[in-house]
C-alpha cells in the first residue's frame, strides 16, 4: 500500500509535549539511513505529519486528520501525564486500531508511565509495551531526553522502512563509529587515529554484547508475556479467546526452550506450569475441553514435581490446579471425576500449615456447585454454607466479592431450583449486589456476563414470584447488556448465560399468555444451545439443547399448534435420550418429568404419564417441573385429591406458578382433554 505520510505524530499541545514533538519530528524527517541499509533497497523517510492547532475537544476528528491517519504507515504518539485527558488523542489512537494498523503504533513516553500516561485505546493494544520509545529524563531535561531519543527512534524508522530494528541499530552504530573515526583522524595524528579505531571497536564490541543482553531480556519479557499479561489483556477485547489459545499453543515449546536456559530453575518452573494453565483456561472458555485439560494435567504434572523437590508453596499450587482440573471436568458434565479432583484438592489445602482462606473458600464453593449439578442438593447446601462463612472472614476485594458473587449466585439457584423463592431472591440480590461493586471496580467482560447470569435468574425467580413488573424491568436491562456483549461470540459459557436469557425470558412471556413472544426467545435460545451442543459435544450441552426444544413444544401447545408442538417434543426428547446417561440426577428428573408431560398431551396415555412423573419426583423430589406434571397425571388418571394437594401447594409458593398453572389447564381443555374436576380446580386457582 502506497502512504502520503510515514509517520503521524500525536500528541498534546501543552509545552513539553510540544516541544519534543517538534523537535522528534525534524528528527525523523531528516534522518538518513546508513549507506549499507540504502544498498539493500531501503529507502529513506519521506513526509511526516503533525498537526500544529490543538483540535477541538471532540469525539470527531476532523477530515483533514481523519483522512492524515488513513493515509499514514506509522503511528507515533507522544505520551505524558497529560495525554490520558485527551478525546481527541484517544480517538486518533482508536482509528489507527479500527483501520488495522495497531501493530504500526509507537509509543514515545517522556513522563510517568504506560499506566498513568497511555491513552485508554492505547491500553488495549497487546504487544505495545514492545513499542515504546522511553526517553524519560530526571526533571523532564529536554537536551537529556533528546540524547536518550537517537538510539529509541531506531524503533520506528526501522518499522517505517521495513528492516529490523536490530539491523539499524547495528549500520547505526556502525556509521556513528566510523564518523567518530574519521573526525579523530582529521583532529590529531596516528596515535589518536589508532585510539579513535580502538575506541570504535570497542564500542562495537559493546553494543553486541548490549544487543545480546537485550535479546536475553526481550525473551523472558515475551516468556512473562505470554504466560501472563497478553492471556489476562486480551480476555476483554470480544473474540480473542482463540486466538489466546493460538499463542499459547504455539510458544509452548519455545517457552520450555526459554526456561531450559533459565537459572532460576524453580521460577521457571512455575512459569512453565503457569503457561500451561492459562492454556488449559483458553481451551475451556472455548468448549475444547479435552485439549484443555491434557494442558491441566501438564500443568499438574510440574506442580506434583515442584511439591516432590520440597518448594515452598508448591502445594497450594497443586491445590488449585486440581481446583482447575475439577473445574472443566464440571464443565465437561463428568461431575463425579469433577468431585474428586475437587476433594484431591481440598485435601492438598488442609495439609498445609496455614492454607489459602480465599483458595479454600473458592474450592469448598466449586464443591457445592458440582454437587448441586449432580443432584445432591444437601451437600450442595452445607458447602455454600461453608463457603459463604469463611469469605465472609475476609477483607473484601476483587478476589473477595468474585467468588462471594459466584456462591451466592449458585445457591440462589439451588434454593430456586427447590422453589424457595424467598431464600433464592435474597441469594441472588447479593450475588447481583457483588457483581455491582466489581462492575465499579473493573468493567470487564467477564464481570459483565457474571453479572448478566445472576440479573437473569433473579428475573426468572421474580417471575415465578408473580413480582412480573419487577421482572420485566429485570429482563429488560439483562437483554440489554447481553446483547451489546454478542461481539465475544466464540466464549462458550458467555454464550450459555445468553442462552439461559433468552429461555428464561420465554418462560416469563408464556406464563402470561404471551406465546407468540415466548417462541421468538425459545427460539433464540434453542439456537445458540444447538450451535455449543454442536462443538463442544458435552453432555449438559446436549441436555440444554434438549430443554430448548422441548420448551418450544410446551410453548406450541398452548398456542395452539399441536402438529409442530408433538415435533418438538419428540425432537427434544431424543435429544435427552442421546446424553441421559451422562447426566446427574437433577437433569435426569427432569428429562422424566418432560417425558411425563409429552406422555399426557399427545399420546394422552395417562398411565405412562404417571409413571415417568413418579421416576422424577423420585430422583428429585423437590423438583418443581417434576411435581407439577406429578399432579397432571394424577389428575386425568382420577387421583383427585393428589392432584389437589399438589397443585394448591405449588400455587402457594408464588403467583407466577399460580398463573402457570392455570394456562395449563386451560391449554389442556383447549385441547379436550378431558376432566370434569379441572373447572373446580381452575375456579379455585382465580
Amino acid at each position: 500500500m502506497e502512504f502520503t505520510y510515514d509517520v503521524f505524530f500525536s500528541y498534546r499541545h501543552r509545552p513539553l509535549d510540544g516541544e519534543i514533538t517538534r523537535r522528534t519530528f525534524n528528527a525523523i524527517e531528516s534522518y538518513r539511513l546508513p549507506d549499507a541499509m540504502r544498498r539493500r533497497g531501503f529507502q529513506d523517510i519521506r513526509r511526516a505529519f503533525r498537526d500544529t492547532e490543538e483540535l477541538p475537544v471532540s469525539r470527531i476528528l476532523t477530515d483533514t486528520i481523519d483522512k492524515a491517519l488513513h493515509a499514514t504507515n506509522c503511528l507515533v504518539v507522544v505520551c505524558s501525564t497529560d495525554t490520558p485527558s485527551s478525546e481527541w488523542i484517544d480517538r486518533e489512537v482508536a482509528t489507527f486500531i479500527e483501520i488495522g494498523r495497531a501493530d504500526h503504533i509507537y509509543p514515545l513516553l517522556i513522563s510517568g508511565d504506560p499506566e498513568t500516561s497511555f491513552p485508554p485505546s492505547l491500553k488495549l493494544v497487546p504487544d505495545i509495551l514492545d513499542r515504546v520509545m522511553d526517553i524519560r529524563a530526571e526533571g523532564n531535561d529536554i537536551r537529556k531526553m533528546m540524547a536518550k531519543e537517537e538510539t529509541e527512534l531506531l524503533r520506528v524508522i526501522s518499522g517505517v522502512v521495513g528492516c529490523k530494528e536490530s539491523e539499524l541499530l547495528r549500520e547505526h552504530k556502525m556509521r556513528k563509529n566510523r564518523r567518530t573515526v574519521l573526525r579523530a583522524v582529521a583532529a590529531a595524528a596516528a596515535f589518536a587515529f589508532v585510539t579513535a579505531v580502538s575506541l570504535g571497536l570497542m564500542n562495537l564490541a559493546q553494543g553486541y554484547r548490549d544487543a545480546a543482553q537485550r535479546q536475553e531480556k526481550a525473551s523472558m519479557r515475551i516468556l512473562n508475556e505470554l504466560t501472563y499479561d497478553l492471556p489476562d489483556q486480551l480476555t476483554n477485547v470480544p473474540g480473542a479467546y482463540g486466538r489466546i489459545a493460538q499463542i499459547l499453543r504455539q510458544n509452548t515449546a519455545d517457552i520450555d526452550a526459554i526456561l531450559r536456559l533459565s537459572t532460576d530453575r524453580e521460577g521457571a518452573a512455575y512459569e512453565a506450569a503457569a503457561n500451561y494453565e492459562k492454556l488449559a483456561n483458553a481451551g475451556g472458555v472455548l468448549g475444547r475441553y479435552d485439549e484443555a485439560l491434557r494442558a491441566q494435567d501438564e500443568a499438574i504434572g510440574r506442580y506434583q514435581a515442584l511439591l516432590d523437590q520440597g518448594s515452598a508453596g508448591a502445594g497450594e499450587q497443586l491445590a488449585s490446579a486440581y481446583g482447575n482440573r475439577a473445574t472443566l471436568l464440571n464443565a465437561a458434565g463428568r461431575y463425579r471425576e469433577a468431585d474428586e479432583a475437587y476433594e484431591r484438592a481440598i485435601t492438598l489445602l488442609r495439609a498445609e500449615e496455614n492454607p489459602d482462606t480465599l483458595l479454600l473458600a473458592q474450592t469448598i464453593f466449586n464443591i457445592g456447585s458440582n454437587a448441586a449439578d449432580e443432584g445432591d442438593a444437601e451437600k450442595a447446601s452445607a458447602a455454600f454454607e461453608e463457603s459463604l462463612a469463611l469469605l465472609e472472614q475476609l477483607p473484601k476485594s476483587r478476589e473477595q466479592l468474585e467468588a462471594s458473587a459466584k456462591a451466592y449466585y449458585n445457591y440462589g439457584v439451588l434454593r430456586y431450583r427447590q422453589s424457595a423463592y424467598e431464600p433464592a431472591e435474597e441469594k441472588l440480590r447479593a450475588s447481583c449486589g457483588c457483581f455491582e461493586e466489581l462492575l465499579n471496580m473493573a468493567d470487564s467482560l467477564q464481570n459483565r456476563g457474571g453479572y448478566l447470569q445472576a440479573a437473569t435468574m433473579l428475573a426468572a425467580c421474580l417471575t415465578d414470584k408473580g413480582d412480573f413488573e419487577e421482572a420485566d424491568e429485570c429482563y429488560a436491562w439483562a437483554i440489554e447488556l447481553a446483547e451489546g456483549m454478542l461481539a465475544d461470540a466464540e466464549n462458550t459459557s458467555y454464550l450459555r448465560k445468553l442462552a439461559d436469557l433468552y429461555n428464561n425470558r420465554g418462560l416469563g412471556l408464556n406464563i402470561r399468555g404471551r406465546y407468540r413472544e415466548a417462541e421468538t426467545y425459545y427460539l433464540r435460545s434453542s439456537e445458540i444451545n444447538r450451535t455449543l451442543s454442536a462443538e463442544t459435544g458435552t453432555p449438559a450441552d446436549g441436555a440444554l439443547y434438549a430443554l430448548s426444544l422441548l420448551n418450544l413444544g410446551e410453548n406450541a401447545f398452548k398456542l395452539p399448534d399441536y402438529a409442530r408442538s408433538r415435533d418438538w417434543f419428540e425432537q427434544g426428547l431424543k435429544q435427552y435420550e442421546r446424553v441421559l446417561d451422562s447426566l446427574g440426577d437433577f437433569d435426569r428428573a427432569q428429562y422424566y418429568a418432560w417425558v411425563s408431560y409429552y406422555e399426557l398431551i399427545h399420546p394422552r396415555d395417562n398411565q405412562a404419564a404417571l409413571d415417568a412423573a413418579l421416576k422424577a419426583v423420585e430422583l428429585q423430589p423437590d423438583s418443581l417441573l417434576a411435581n407439577l406434571n406429578l399432579a397432571y397425571a394424577c389428575l386425568y388418571s382420577g387421583y383427585l385429591e393428589d392432584a389437589d394437594s399438589l397443585l394448591l401447594q405449588i400455587a402457594k409458593l408464588g403467583g407466577g406458578l399460580r398463573e402457570t398453572i392455570v394456562v395449563d389447564l386451560e391449554a389442556q381443555r383447549n385441547a379436550g382433554m378431558e376432566s370434569a374436576h379441572r373447572d373446580e380446580l381452575l375456579e379455585q386457582m382465580r
